[in-house]
């Protein structure tokens, strides 16, 4: 019997994709076989006395330039899903926290991580993430 090649998750630094707004930073994507993760990092805000505040929608998704299919939110980890919401205690603090969601292909693409279709500037929408597989990293966990 044929024994079934493991596909390994696959890391990209990510250079492109530009969000709504400055904050949070998309760190890095990683595909995995089961979920493609995509993780943060969020400084808390100079113009709110205590740093303000974060959360996510539920219905946070990924859409893939030239596809019509929608990749929906699994789980997020270090940010609660709205209407729940972290407070920050000063303009010093920082959070970080990942988002997962159903798997994208696995080929080069260029995808859209929208909170929102229409955006406020409170949302956390990234357009333009580019995803070349050769630049790849393999990693093991």
């Amino acid at each position: 019997m044929r024994k079934a090649k493991a596909i390994t998750p696959v890391l990209f630094h990510v250079t492109g994709g530009k969000g709504s707004r400055q904050n949070p930073f998309l760190m890095r994507v990683i595909l995995h076989p089961h979920c493609t993760q995509l993780d943060f990092a969020y400084q808390a805000m100079q113009k709110y006395v205590r740093g303000g505040w974060i959360r996510i929608a539920a219905h946070t998704q990924l859409r893939v330039k030239g596809d019509s299919q929608r990749y929906a939110l699994i789980e997020a980890k270090g940010i609660p899903i709205a209407p729940n919401q972290l407070d920050f205690e000063s303009t010093a603090d920082w959070q970080y926290f990942t988002l997962y969601f159903e798997p994208l292909p696995r080929k080069d693409l260029v995808f859209d991580m929208l909170e929102e279709e229409k955006p406020a500037p409170t949302d956390f929408n990234f357009y333009g993430i580019e995803i070349n597989l050769a630049q790849g990293i393999s990693v093991i966990f």
